[in-house]
């Protein structure tokens, strides 16, 4: 065994022991950070620091996956905790660490997008069934918006291209990624530069509902804007 693991053993040895001699005992703090809109996870980081005087603190990753992260707090201690995630509006919340007999907490965050990434929904937006058609009806909306482009002629938007879960995946991104393009080349008609318009196509991977009725098919399928930059 190398000296470096030796002396990391016996770090964490004495560790253990003075946690063992102060009597304090660790609450598991867990839970998930997620899009208030989506539900979809937010890759996030989550401080705590106790308080009054700052003494204990730390931070965890969330999965990727599922948004998850893990804490470990002592029983009867205040602390605050601090979410941080690139795009979304910081949090910070007090916490008391009051165990009911579960030794588990659970903390659920959910991260409001910042001024620069707020979105808005296209809500008039029609497309040919399972086409990248834009149909009349959606040129009033889209004018509208171009206009609301040329009068902030600094604005960035990212568009976002969704479909509803079901059907094949592949053709669900191809289609979503297909009418986002779409939109993009009607606004550069409209005389709107390309360099201001970015589109990101997510198919049915991020649905607004998980029924299968009409309803809720055609809810599923839109195309929302994200202001990255005003």
């Amino acid at each position: 065994m190398s000296l470096k693991s030796t002396l990391t053993i016996v770090s964490l040895l004495i560790a253990i022991t003075s946690f063992a001699q102060s009597g304090d005992k660790l609450i598991r703090v867990t839970g998930t950070v997620t899009d208030p809109e989506s539900n979809q996870p937010i890759s996030a980081k989550v401080f705590y620091e106790k308080l009054p005087y700052y003494d204990d603190m730390g931070v965890a990753n969330t999965d990727p996956g599922n948004g998850v992260y893990e804490l470990n707090m002592i029983e009867n201690q205040k602390y605050i905790i601090s979410v941080k995630a690139d795009g979304y509006k910081p949090i910070s919340q007090e916490i008391e660490i009051l165990d009911k007999g579960l030794g588990l907490i659970e903390k659920n965050f959910k991260m409001e997008p910042d001024a620069m990434h707020e979105k808005i929904t296209l809500d008039n937006l029609i497309f040919a069934r399972g086409k990248a058609i834009i149909t009349e009806e959606s040129h009033e909306e889209l004018d509208e918006f171009a206009k609301w482009l040329e009068q902030r002629p600094n604005a960035v938007v990212q568009l976002e291209g969704h479909t509803d879960f079901q059907g094949n995946a592949d053709a669900n991104m191809k289609l979503s990624e297909d009418r986002v393009e779409a939109v993009k080349e009607y606004l550069v008609g409209k005389g709107i530069k390309k360099s201001r318009i970015k589109t990101k196509a997510f198919g049915g991977t991020q649905p607004l509902t998980r029924e299968r009725t009409p309803e809720a098919r055609t809810k599923n399928r839109r195309v929302e804007v994200r202001i990255i930059q005003q």
